[in-house]
C-alpha cells in the first residue's frame, strides 16, 4: 500500500509489511543526520567476549558388585566422580547395558558430594552396573 499527497508518494509499504517514509531511512545511514550505531540501539560492540558456562561433563561410572554395603533396609555404594560438587546439577541414568539390572535392584543416586556420588538400592544388584553421569557446571 502506498500513500500519496497529491501526485507525490510519501509513504510506501516496506519489507514484511512495515511502512517506510520515503527518504527517512537515509537519515540513519553512516553519513546521515541521525546515524544508527550498535551502541545507539543497545547491540553488542563489534569487539566483545562472553563468559560461557562450562561444557557439561559426561562420564560413565561403574558400580561394582563387590562395592555394595548391605544393610537391613538395602545397600549403598559410594563411587568417585571427577568434577562432581555438592552444588553441581547432575543428571544420572542407568547405562542402557545395565538398565534392567539397575531397575530390578531399584538403584538411585541418594547423595552427591565433592568428587563422589552415593547410590542406594532396595536390594543387591546381581551384576556390576554402569551408570551415565552428566554434570552441568562441572569444574575439574
Amino acid at each position: 500500500m502506498a500513500v500519496y499527497l497529491g501526485n507525490n508518494k510519501i509513504l510506501d509499504n516496506g519489507v514484511a509489511g512495515t511502512s517506510l517514509v520515503l527518504g527517512h531511512g537515509e537519515t540513519h545511514g553512516s553519513s546521515g543526520t541521525d546515524p544508527i550505531t550498535p551502541q545507539s540501539i543497545g547491540a553488542a560492540p563489534a569487539e566483545h567476549s562472553h563468559d560461557y558456562a562450562p561444557v557439561p561433563q559426561l562420564q560413565t561410572v561403574t558400580l561394582p558388585l563387590s562395592g555394595w554395603n548391605s544393610y537391613d533396609y538395602g545397600c549403598t555404594q559410594t563411587v568417585s566422580v571427577t568434577g562432581m560438587r555438592g552444588s553441581s546439577l547432575a543428571i544420572i541414568a542407568a547405562h542402557p547395558d545395565s538398565y534392567d539390572a539397575y531397575m530390578a535392584a531399584r538403584v538411585r543416586c541418594s547423595v552427591q558430594g565433592w568428587g563422589a556420588l552415593t547410590f542406594a538400592a532396595k536390594k543387591l544388584p546381581l551384576t556390576d552396573l554402569s551408570v551415565n553421569v552428566m554434570i552441568l557446571g562441572a569444574t575439574s
